[in-house]
């Protein structure tokens, strides 16, 4: 791929990944602390348990929020020009992304403390994360570790609750992510500055990753298709980790692959990580 069309790639995937609703600010004051502040949370996997790659690959749009093609609906969530129509007639989007139904198996094991203190977004915050998650490459080559210590106190495009959030609703149509995600609740959820380690070599200082344990929104029985707003199981709950192509800078966050190193059969290397894992345990 040209480095053109890889610039172009990149820059079409974090504006879909960072998409949100142009109605909701930012502007808070930071100084507001949740009730009963400071408000704790624990996650832990399994050592050996079920976790997933996501691959890139479309996602197929939600009527309910993005109309069809004869009746679009919500184009200031995701622009027609993003949008394209499958062979079967229904929206999806036009460029592969981190939302697909195509997962592959991997081995690997996260843990995540957060403290919750700051209510809303601002320019500071007290809100804190102590996250490590390691995983390997869909063919086992490349062992992969991202390492948290700070919460981000603001995003320029939509709320985050300081940088932590505790049993909040994400997604869909909130306004608060992508809506390429279904609307879930959020048990634990926060956005920071990673390490980023690559078979044991610190590559990255600087990433930009978003965490959360929510409802589940996918099938580990079937075929791991991310569900719709009206398919989401509320009984049980599994956790995503996400570093789009973007890292941190002083001036806010900036387009940047991830270095993967993983090589897609189309030559190209895979310029995101979605990481799920199935086996949790929180408190």
């Amino acid at each position: 791929m040209g480095t053109t069309r890889r610039s172009a790639f990149i820059a079409t995937l974090v504006a879909i990944l960072m998409v949100a609703a142009t109605t909701v600010a930012v502007a808070h004051s930071s100084s507001r602390t949740v009730l009963g502040a400071p408000n704790k949370a624990k996650m832990k996997t399994a050592k050996d348990g079920d976790v997933r790659w996501i691959l890139p690959g479309p996602r197929r749009l939600d009527p309910s929020i993005f109309g069809t093609p004869d009746a679009p609906l919500r184009e200031e969530l995701l622009p027609l020009g993003a949008r394209t129509v499958d062979a079967d007639g229904v929206y999806v989007t036009a460029q592969p992304g981190p939302f697909s139904d195509t997962a592959a198996p991997i081995t690997g094991w996260a843990k995540v403390k957060v403290r919750d203190v700051t209510s809303v977004a601002g320019p500071t915050t007290q809100d804190e994360v102590d996250a490590e998650f390691v995983f390997t490459s869909p063919d086992g080559a490349t062992t992969y570790r991202v390492e948290v210590d700070k919460a981000l106190p603001e995003l320029p495009d939509h709320e985050n609750f300081g940088g932590v959030g505790l049993n909040v609703v994400q997604h869909g149509r909130t306004g608060i992510g992508t809506a390429l995600m279904p609307q879930v609740m959020a048990f634990i959820t926060f956005w920071g500055k990673a390490d980023f380690y690559v078979d044991g070599v610190k590559v990255a200082n600087d990433r930009f990753v978003h965490f959360m344990l929510t409802e589940r929104v996918r099938d580990p029985e079937g075929d791991y298709s991310l569900a719709f707003d009206d398919q989401v199981d509320h009984e049980s709950m599994h956790a995503h980790l996400i570093l789009p192509p973007t890292i941190v800078t002083p001036d806010g966050p900036q387009a940047s692959p991830v270095p993967t190193g993983f090589i897609l059969p189309n030559g190209m290397e895979q310029p995101f990580l979605h990481i799920m894992f199935e086996d949790v345990k929180a408190k």
